[in-house]
C-alpha cells in the first residue's frame, strides 16, 4: 500500500486528472462524469448554485459555489471560524514543535510553516479534512491582516485516513500554501494542504502562483468569510492559533463542521 501511495503522490498524476476533469466535449461524457461523481458521493445540490445540468465539466462541478440565499455565511467577530466544510479531525494544544497527525504519528510545525515559531506560551492546532463530497472553496477564518504567504513544493499524497496512517509527516511532505495573518498584534497561520487529485490550489490574493518555497509579503486587510481560495478536489486545512489569542470552542472531534462555525473563541 505504501508503494502505491508513493506512486500516486507524484504531482504529474494529479495534474493529469485535473486536465481530464476539464473535458467538456463530448457533452454527454462530461455529463456522465458529473452525474457519477454526484451520485457516488451523495452530494445534495440544495445548497449550491444551479443543478447538475448547469455544469459543463467535472472541474466546474468540483468548484461549485454555495447559493447565498439558501446558505448565507454570517461573520462572527468573536471567533476564528472554520474556513471550509469538512470534518474537524483534531484540536490540540502544544508547547513544543510536535503536532499529532494520527495517534502515534507526529510532524513538526516549524517544518509545516517554514519558519521558526515560539511555542513557550502554547499554540492550538486544528485540522479540517475536506472529503471529495465537500464544498471545495474556502474562506477567510477571521477579519484581520494577511501579512504573507509561502507556496511550498512537495508531493501529493492522499490525506484520507489511509494516507495519514501510513505516510510519516504527511502534511509536511505534501505541497501546500501557508498564509500568515496578524490579529491583535499576534501571528496565526492557515495551511492549505494539497492532496492526490488536487490539480492546484487557487488563492484570490495571488495573481500568479509560484512554487518556489519563498515567503512573499501581502499586507492585505481581509474580511472574515470572504472567499479566500479553492481546492480542485478534497484536501486538508490546518489552523495554528496562539494560546494568548484564543481558546477552543466546544466542537466535537471527528464531526462535520461547516464554513463559518466557530473553532476558536477570541479571548
Amino acid at each position: 500500500m505504501r508503494i502505491f501511495l508513493s506512486l500516486i503522490s507524484f504531482p504529474f498524476f494529479s495534474r493529469l486528472w485535473g486536465h481530464i476533469a476539464k473535458i467538456k466535449h463530448p457533452g454527454f461524457l462530461a455529463k456522465k462524469m458529473i452525474y457519477f461523481y454526484q451520485t457516488h458521493y451523495n452530494i445534495n445540490m440544495n445548497e449550491y448554485v444551479g443543478g447538475l445540468e448547469d455544469y459543463t465539466c467535472l472541474f466546474n462541478f468540483f468548484i461549485r459555489h454555495l447559493d447565498p440565499e439558501k446558505r448565507p455565511l454570517t461573520p462572527n467577530n468573536n471567533a476564528i471560524v472554520s474556513p471550509a466544510d469538512g470534518t474537524l479531525i483534531n484540536i490540540e494544544k502544544i508547547y513544543e514543535d510536535k503536532a499529532t497527525q494520527v495517534k502515534g504519528k507526529f510532524y513538526s510545525i516549524t517544518e509545516l510553516v517554514k519558519e521558526r515559531v515560539d511555542f513557550s506560551k502554547g499554540w492550538f492546532v486544528a485540522t479540517i479534512y475536506l472529503s471529495p463530497s465537500d464544498y471545495h472553496r474556502f474562506h477567510y477564518p477571521l477579519s484581520g491582516d494577511l501579512k504573507a504567504y509561502c507556496h511550498s513544493t512537495g508531493s501529493l499524497f492522499p490525506v484520507n485516513s489511509k494516507g495519514m496512517n501510513l505516510i510519516d509527516k504527511l502534511f509536511v511532505r505534501n505541497e501546500r500554501i501557508i498564509s500568515k495573518f496578524e490579529k491583535q498584534g499576534l501571528p496565526l497561520y492557515m495551511v492549505s494542504v494539497g492532496a492526490t487529485n488536487v490539480g492546484s490550489i487557487k488563492m484570490e490574493f495571488i495573481s500568479k502562483l509560484k512554487r518556489d518555497n519563498k515567503w512573499k509579503q501581502v499586507k492585505k486587510r481581509v474580511k472574515q468569510l470572504d472567499e479566500m481560495g479553492r481546492f480542485e478536489m478534497g484536501s486538508t486545512i490546518i489552523l495554528l492559533c496562539p494560546n494568548e489569542l484564543v481558546e477552543p470552542s466546544k466542537k466535537t472531534i471527528n464531526q462535520k463542521i461547516l464554513v463559518g462555525e466557530p473553532i476558536f473563541l477570541l479571548k
